[in-house]
């Protein structure tokens, strides 16, 4: 088996992500330049300004007049929705190969439903410097399995199977199928891609217990949580008492509300964003 570095070397030069995206991820907050480099460089990606066109002139976003143009639509969706829908669109491609029912269902739906029920959190929480990170951040915690799935297709689904069917954690599996494990392969390739650091922040501390987490990676691990007991993504045996402490750490009151996760998850169901990405 191959040890991290060399498959960080094997995945140097791959383009496993694409440099557009990281360039995207990279720019600055909405100030002028960070605003006319995001429009600058969707124009570049016709399906993706097909889509982004699209959902700017649906229902949930509208305000009664058509849109033709990314400047009308980075101006009505925000910058940072812009910016998260770009990562969105150009990480579908990467969740697409092997057996793309199977990886998409465990890891991107998984991803998506993480970072943007995180995102609700934020919102009633009024976290607002995590809730402008937590949908990105969510998307690319997951980089590791993308780069082990690229690296052998096959072997990755098998892992799935597995970890579908056990009771052994997805990390255990990895390990012993590759020699490293998808957390510590995303930290390695997030620095050697030289991804912005609140990404490689929550790839970080994904394995730490919570009071080593920031706040960033406390609200995304407990949209992930709610991810699984909503049925996006594998429900596993500790789901429920992990989402207990998260609860407690971050305040949230479930006892008085029984019916919190169903709520969340009925508001994920019928969210734009996350038909959107249903729709990719």
């Amino acid at each position: 088996m191959a040890s991290l570095d060399e498959y960080l070397s094997k995945i140097k030069d791959l383009t496993i992500v694409p440099p557009v995206l990281i360039s995207i991820l990279s720019l600055e907050d909405d100030n002028e330049l960070g605003f006319g480099e995001l429009e600058k460089k969707v124009q570049s990606d016709q399906v993706l300004v097909a889509r982004l066109l699209k959902l700017a002139n649906s229902p949930f976003f509208s305000r009664g007049n058509a849109i033709a143009n990314m400047k009308q639509v980075i101006t009505r969706l925000g910058f940072k929705t812009v910016r998260s829908m770009v990562a969105m669109s150009m990480t579908d491609s990467l969740f697409s190969q092997g057996n793309y029912k199977k990886f998409r269902d465990e890891v991107w739906d998984h991803s998506i439903a993480k970072g943007i029920l995180a995102q609700f959190l934020c919102e009633e929480k009024k976290f607002k410097k995590e809730a402008d990170l937590s949908l990105t951040c969510g998307l690319m915690q997951d980089l590791g399995k993308i780069i082990l799935n690229t690296i052998d297709r096959p072997k990755y689904i098998e892992i799935l199977t597995e970890y579908q069917t056990s009771d052994l954690s997805i990390l255990e599996l990895e390990k012993k199928a590759y020699g490293v494990d998808s957390s510590e392969l995303g930290i390695g390739a997030a620095q050697l891609w030289k991804l912005p650091s609140p990404i490689v922040q929550v790839i970080e501390e994904k394995s730490k217990p919570i009071a080593e987490q920031s706040l960033l990676t406390q609200v995304i691990s407990f949209g992930g949580l709610v991810a699984r007991l909503t049925q996006h993504g594998k429900k596993e045996a500790n789901t429920e008492n992990e989402f207990l402490e998260y609860c407690k750490v971050l305040s949230i009151d479930v006892d008085s509300n029984p019916k919190f996760v169903d709520n969340y998850g009925n508001k994920l169901n019928n969210h734009e964003l996350y038909q959107f990405c249903s729709s990719l």
